[in-house]
């Protein structure tokens, strides 16, 4: 391509140009389009650039043409109608599934491959009425999501597992203190820098158990740009509705790749209130309980300031009115209060994805981004006529045991394809359910899965 590109007068950089050209004859398609792109794109730099780009493109098409008569097995037919698509990257739809959340604070520090949320809902502030802060570090960041979620605001912050790491502290805190935050943590290989422009599941159980003692929280794993947008406004609802954290674990590949969206049901979101403040007018003054034992185990919120009612945040151990104690039974009773909620956040998660929804002898369990490898590759094992099918988990904590179990008990094999090096996935099956997988199909180099070889490797262990 360089050398076409320099055959037509212009410099090797049009090489790309001679590509496009190329790529359009490959594929059935004709040059106006393009032609008409390269001509805005490239008039303020003057005619005779345009000439070269122009010529590079039509030199591309006409030399695929001459030696492949212009047809081509990957042919693709014009569409008949023009559908208007987004086209946008997993971390947009992150950002895009918070703004349509109602976000209002987003504070984090710069890591890869989280920073574009950072960088996308900065770009929204003023449009959303969102306050975007740069913080000096992720302890800073956490703590500050903390502070305007106390005060009011849905919260959120974003990084990887490094930076998830220095947050670990202010996670407990916010699940003492049961405020709602959204933690999007964006996986990548490691420890430490590890491999920072790579892809990697390895921060399954780190975020189902993160921080010191017991608490709930939710997590979630999304399989596609798609349903990081829903799976996001998933997060933020059952966060503020249980009052307790929620993680969303993106990865390096959902995170960077491009995908193409047919656009989002906003019939879908939802965005109910937070607070339950209407009915506290009327209440006796300071009667108030901010941590008050209820058969759910989730406490009426207010906001600080609510004119008659104290409203009292520690992230020590502390009474129902939230100040601080050393009771032992006062300890308990609150223990138990928070645990109480996993009964009801257990009926709120969602059923797992299976595909196609038939019963299989073989079923692939998956989570996060292998969605689309697993998804593909049991296709090409079905149409070798094998008896497979995929089971993928977006919503990992609470653990949906009882949907999990009933999907694989008929199977004869279970395989789990995951992006670490010890089987993550598989452990907290055998955790949750006593099911133990017949083999583990992991990656761990910094490569997303390939659909032709998870299908090779699927079929030695399917047989």
């Amino acid at each position: 391509m360089a050398e076409i590109a320099d055959k037509q007068g212009g410099s090797k950089t049009m090489a790309n140009v001679v590509g496009l050209g190329a790529l359009l004859a490959l594929t059935g398609h004709g040059l106006d389009n393009l032609q008409s792109l390269l001509k805005e794109r490239f008039q303020a730099k003057g005619d005779e650039v345009v000439r070269q780009n122009l010529e590079c493109c039509k030199a591309g098409a006409d030399y695929v043409k001459k030696k492949w008569g212009g047809t081509c097995a990957c042919s693709l037919p014009k569409q008949s109608a023009r559908t208007k698509r987004l086209l946008l990257t997993g971390n947009h739809a992150i950002a895009l599934g918070a703004l349509a959340s109602g976000v209002r604070f987003y504070a984090g520090y710069p890591m890869s491959p989280s920073t574009p949320i950072m960088e996308y809902l900065a770009a929204k502030q003023a449009e959303a009425g969102l306050v975007m802060e740069q913080s000096e570090d992720e302890i800073a960041a956490i703590n500050m999501v903390i502070g305007a979620s106390y005060a009011g605001a849905r919260a959120m912050t974003a990084t990887s597992g490094g930076g998830f790491s220095l947050m670990v502290e202010g996670l407990g805190m916010a699940a003492m203190a049961e405020l709602p935050v959204v933690i999007v943590i964006a996986m990548r290989p490691g420890p430490a820098t590890g491999f920072p422009t790579r892809t990697e599941q390895a921060e399954l159980l780190f975020a189902i158990s993160a921080s010191q003692d017991d608490f709930p929280r939710f997590v979630f794993a999304p399989g596609t740009a798609e349903e990081a947008f829903y799976t996001t406004n998933r997060a933020f609802e059952l966060a503020n509705r249980y009052q307790v954290p929620a993680i969303v674990l993106s990865d390096q590949f959902l995170s960077d790749s491009f995908w193409t969206v047919p656009g989002f049901n906003f019939g879908r979101i939802k965005a109910s209130g937070d607070f339950a403040e209407s009915e506290w007018h009327s209440r006796p003054e300071y009667s108030y309980k901010r941590y008050a034992v209820t058969a759910s185990g989730v406490s009426p919120r207010l906001r600080p300031g609510f004119r008659g009612q104290l409203v009292h945040m520690l992230g020590a151990e502390h009474d129902e009115d939230g100040f601080q104690v050393e009771d032992a039974g006062v300890r308990v009773r609150m223990h138990e209060k928070r645990m109480k909620k996993l009964a009801v956040m257990s009926k709120a998660v969602d059923e797992p994805t299976c595909y196609p929804e038939e019963t299989a002898d073989c079923v692939v369990v998956c989570f996060g981004s292998t969605y689309g490898a697993a998804r593909e590759a049991v296709d090409i094992l079905r149409a070798e006529r094998m008896s497979v099918a995929m089971l993928h988990l977006c919503e990992l904590a609470p653990f949906p045991r009882e949907r999990v179990s009933a999907r694989l008990s008929s199977a004869r094999k279970v395989i789990t394809v995951e992006g670490n090096s010890t089987g993550q996935l598989a452990a907290l099956l055998r955790r949750e359910t006593g099911i133990k997988v017949e083999a583990q199909v992991l990656k761990y180099d910094g490569r997303p899965f390939v659909a032709e070889d998870l299908a090779e490797r699927l079929l030695s262990v399917c047989k």
